[in-house]
């Protein structure tokens, strides 16, 4: 019979949530209620008036969290995680 070898733990994936210009009380809300879990809480930096060209959106749909919450969830790239 093999002995057992012990994984060592995975880091766990880091969550990027991303809110709405202007939604101040969902900002402070979501900074203080997730202060002690491995999440980090940004503002939302694209600028709305560059929509592609002429105009047109090139992003797809935003998640249902975006319109009903102000705000939508990622998970951080690797490179970003402790």
């Amino acid at each position: 019979m093999a002995p057992k070898t012990r994984s060592t733990p995975s880091l766990p994936a880091r969550i990027q949530l991303w809110v709405r210009r202007g939604a101040l009380r969902r900002f402070d809300r979501l900074k203080r209620d997730t202060a002690h879990l491995p999440v980090t809480v940004d503002w939302d930096r694209r600028d709305p008036a560059s929509g592609g060209p002429q105009g047109q959106e090139r992003r797809a749909a935003p998640p249902f969290t975006w319109e009903a919450a102000d705000f939508v969830v990622s998970e951080a790239p690797d490179d970003d995680r402790e």
